[in-house]
C-alpha cells in the first residue's frame, strides 16, 4: 500500500490540475478547495488545503497513477448512509474529513464539505478503496483523470 501523507511537492493554489494545466474553476472559489489534485504521467497528487489538514489528518498523498481505476462525481454520495466509523478524523453537518471505515470492509478518504460536489476516485491496492474529495471543479477533474487513463498504458 502506497498512501501516504508525505507533502506533495508539485501543487497548485486550490482546485485541481491535470499535468501542467490547472482545471478553470466555474463554480467554487479555488483558495475555498479544499483539496488541490494534481496527475502526471505516473502520479495522482491530492494536496490537503488550509485546516483541512488538521481536520483530515494528512497533508496529503501521492498515488501511483496504475492504481487508479477512475474517477466520477456523485452528488448523491452520503457518509451517514452507510454505517462508517471515523478513524480519525472530523464529521460534523456539512464537512467530512478523514478516514472512514465502513460496515462492508472499504475504507475511504473524505475531505469535503457543502456545497462542494464529491468527487470520487477509486483505487486499487491502496490504503483506501476510495478517495471523495472536495475541490473547484470535479466534473473537469473526473474527466481529466480518465482522459489520462485511457491514454496512458497502465
Amino acid at each position: 500500500m502506497t498512501a501516504n501523507s508525505e507533502e506533495p511537492k508539485d501543487t497548485a493554489m486550490g482546485g485541481s490540475k491535470i499535468g501542467n494545466a490547472e482545471i478553470s474553476d466555474r463554480n467554487t472559489d479555488t483558495a475555498k478547495a479544499s483539496n488541490t489534485v494534481t496527475v502526471d504521467d505516473t502520479t495522482l497528487t491530492v494536496t490537503v488545503n488550509g485546516l483541512d489538514r488538521l481536520w483530515s489528518f494528512t497533508k496529503g498523498m501521492k498515488i501511483p497513477l496504475a492504481h487508479v481505476m477512475g474517477a466520477t462525481v456523485d452528488p448523491g454520495m452520503r457518509l451517514a448512509k452507510r454505517g462508517a466509523i471515523r478513524t480519525p478524523g472530523l464529521s460534523t453537518p456539512g464537512k467530512h474529513a478523514g478516514t472512514f471505515k465502513f460496515e462492508d470492509g472499504d475504507t475511504e478518504f473524505w475531505n469535503i464539505q457543502q456545497p462542494e460536489q464529491p468527487l470520487v476516485i477509486q483505487l486499487r491496492n491502496e490504503k483506501f478503496d476510495r478517495l471523495i474529495l472536495g475541490v473547484a471543479d470535479p466534473r473537469d477533474t473526473a474527466d481529466a483523470i480518465n482522459n489520462l487513463l485511457t491514454t496512458t498504458e497502465r
